[in-house]
């Protein structure tokens, strides 16, 4: 069985269809006004509206009929005109473009108008005719290497005749060679992130085009920076977390999205550590850094140095509140002798609970260049994160519970939506573990950000 609408629905659309309807007559009234002094195009318009405001208006339909096509007419004779003078074959085309769109909109509201076939005829001469000065002139702009200029009249021409001649993939020429002219010359003079957003740009759009996918991966071998990631030294108590740190940093790096920056692999760093016998003692100083990072095949080492990680456990905290619970009471209402529920509220004591995990840490990195032994950057990370548990409990029901707000029973909605927040609060807290696994992966994703950024814009 169908579920009956909703009588305020119902009311609502008869409405809705009323005003449309009323509207339409209206628009209909103030047309056959315009047609009767003569003016049809205006009334042409109106009658249009109202059409479309209600397709069952027959009045409109009509009206629109008559002085539609009279409007239609003289959009056809404005494109007959520029089709016989033998003016400009633009000005031809977009008169009955303009003529067939009008059309085109007065039947999609109902009405029928007319174009002669000697029209259409007319206009796919003309058409031919401008398609082929289009193209020729398209040409001309490609010999002229002014591509932006070629590209404009090609997907012109595709506008007007989608699939003509080959004109889709001189547009496509048109947008690609001046993007791979630029790309070419950017990887020739040095330029290497110039070159591959260039050229990205043109194999993204035609994988096949020319040579531009190898030149866009010799702009990457070029210009690729490899970085090595040294152990993180730090207080003897944190030594393992130190060791964690240079573990983010580096999944950090190789995930960053940038295939001009590489990370030396992690075992050939500790291969060449352990050679170096720096496995041990740690990388602590820019010389003993660029030693190293020279035999790893790195430009750059990433140093750094924990100076504090500490976890807060919090214990539980509990308080007891108190609070009201109400109750209903049978009871004879003297003046009228009947019986009536009258609610009560009786004193109740509940639990909240309160406990919050906390995560700090605190360290120093710098990126060191291999090639001049210069600080390319330095900074200091101070991060902190925390999660808490806030809620209470109650062994009576729930649902009567209050407040208590200055020793009597608080009604008000807020303070009610509040209780019952905590009583459906989450009793679950992140452990200290989980907070710091995500307080390093947060802090060195934000570092590994800011070393790309900063090699990005010093680097060709």
């Amino acid at each position: 069985m169908k579920p009956l609408a909703s009588p305020l629905l119902s009311a609502a659309v008869v409405l809705t269809l009323g005003v449309a309807c009323s509207g339409s007559k209206s628009f209909s009234k103030k047309a056959a006004k315009l047609e009767a002094g003569g003016l049809y195009a205006e009334a042409a318009d109106m009658y249009l509206q109202s059409a479309v405001r209600n397709a069952k208006n027959v009045d409109a339909k009509i009206g629109l009929k008559k002085t539609g096509q009279q409007l239609l007419n003289d959009k056809l004779s404005t494109f007959f005109k520029a089709f016989s003078v033998g003016g400009r074959k633009e000005d031809a085309v977009n008169a009955y473009l303009d003529a067939r769109n009008y059309a085109d909109r007065v039947q999609r509201a109902g009405v029928v108008l007319d174009i002669p076939d000697s029209y259409k005829a007319d206009f796919d001469q003309v058409k031919g005719e401008y398609l082929v000065e289009l193209y020729t002139q398209g040409q001309d702009l490609l010999a002229k290497q002014d591509y932006k200029a070629a590209e404009a009249l090609f997907a012109k021409i595709g506008r007007l005749e989608p699939g003509y001649k080959d004109a889709g993939s001189l547009q496509n020429v048109a947008y690609l060679e001046p993007l791979y002219r630029s790309g070419k010359d950017a990887l020739e003079g040095g330029k290497y992130r110039a070159a591959y957003t260039d050229l990205d740009k043109v194999v993204k759009k035609d994988a096949a085009y020319k040579d531009a996918g190898a030149l866009r991966q010799q702009a990457v071998d070029k210009g690729r920076y490899a970085i090595a990631v040294l152990p993180f030294s730090g207080p003897s108590d944190r030594k393992a977390q130190a060791a964690t740190v240079q573990a983010y940093a580096t999944t950090a790096l190789t995930e960053v999205d940038d295939p001009f920056l590489s990370v030396v692999d992690r075992e050939n760093i500790q291969r060449i550590l352990d050679e170096q016998r720096l496995g041990m003692s740690g990388v602590v100083d820019e010389q003993t850094a660029v030693s190293a990072g020279k035999l790893m095949g790195a430009q750059a080492v990433l140093m750094g140095t924990l100076i504090e990680y500490r976890e807060d456990p919090g214990s539980l905290r509990r308080s007891t509140k108190d609070g009201f619970e109400s109750y209903q009471v049978k009871q004879l209402n003297k003046e009228t002798q009947e019986y009536q529920y009258v609610t009560r509220y009786k004193p109740v004591k509940y639990t909240e609970y309160y406990q919050e995990n906390k995560v700090t840490i605190s360290y120093s990195y710098k990126l060191v260049s291999l090639e001049t032994g210069q600080v390319l950057m330095s900074k200091v990370v101070d991060k902190q994160t925390e999660d808490h548990a806030w809620y209470a409990s109650y062994d009576g029901n729930k649902a009567a519970l209050f407040p208590m707000a200055n020793g009597v029973v608080n009604t008000s909605n807020n303070a009610r939506r509040e209780l019952n927040g905590l009583l459906n609060g989450s009793r679950e807290v992140k452990s200290t573990t989980v907070l710091g696994n995500e307080l390093l992966r947060s802090s060195c994703s934000g570092m590994a950000a800011t070393i790309q950024q900063e090699l990005a814009s010093k680097l060709p």
